[in-house]
């Protein structure tokens, strides 16, 4: 250790300059300025400790509360409204789009089926069935996964209006943040 003799401070060996004025370590011999009346490093630290007041435990009923003030207003993150009519869309559309199918079943199921097949006859003139029973079942079953996989192509269709407004929201909160 050696000390500064401008400002008498305690300082390591290894530095070459006072931690407390910065007066080089040879600073006397040379006549490198006087000596300043600061205090040293540990004379401040000592006067801290004695400042700093000892901590007090807490109980929980002694813990004060946070000042929260329940009548502020807080404020909303940017593109809250449009996140929620978003979700609202993206909710309603779709399912408007399934009832839709379901109530206008009677309508809707030839238009669907007729776009995939055409019409046939489905007896000869002679009154003979031209496809057999068992054709007759799976063609209903294909009419209604048909039908049933166009309904649900229409809801999914119904809901990007919705998830476009709710991901607009998300990009306005990012731009927001920047």
């Amino acid at each position: 250790m050696w000390i500064c003799s401008r400002c008498q401070t305690a300082n390591k060996d290894g530095y070459a300059q006072c931690v407390q004025c910065s007066a080089p370590r040879n600073a006397r011999r040379f006549g490198a300025g006087t000596p300043l009346n600061t205090p040293s490093v540990q004379a401040a630290a000592s006067e801290r400790r004695m400042q700093q007041p000892e901590p007090v435990e807490e109980t929980p009923s002694s813990r004060r509360r946070p000042n929260v003030q329940p009548h502020m207003k807080t404020r909303r993150a940017a593109g809250g409204l449009v996140r929620l009519v978003g979700i609202l869309l993206a909710v309603s559309l779709p399912a408007l789009a399934l009832l839709l199918a379901v109530l206008r079943l009677d309508t809707l199921k030839p238009i669907i089926t007729g776009l995939f097949w055409a019409p046939q006859a489905l007896s000869l003139a002679d009154g003979a069935q031209l496809a057999p029973v068992a054709s007759q079942g799976l063609r209903l079953v294909i009419e209604w996964l048909a039908y049933g996989l166009c309904a649900l192509l229409a809801a999914l269709l119904a809901a990007v209006p919705g998830l476009g407004l709710w991901a607009l929201g998300h990009l306005a909160r990012g731009i927001r943040r920047a």
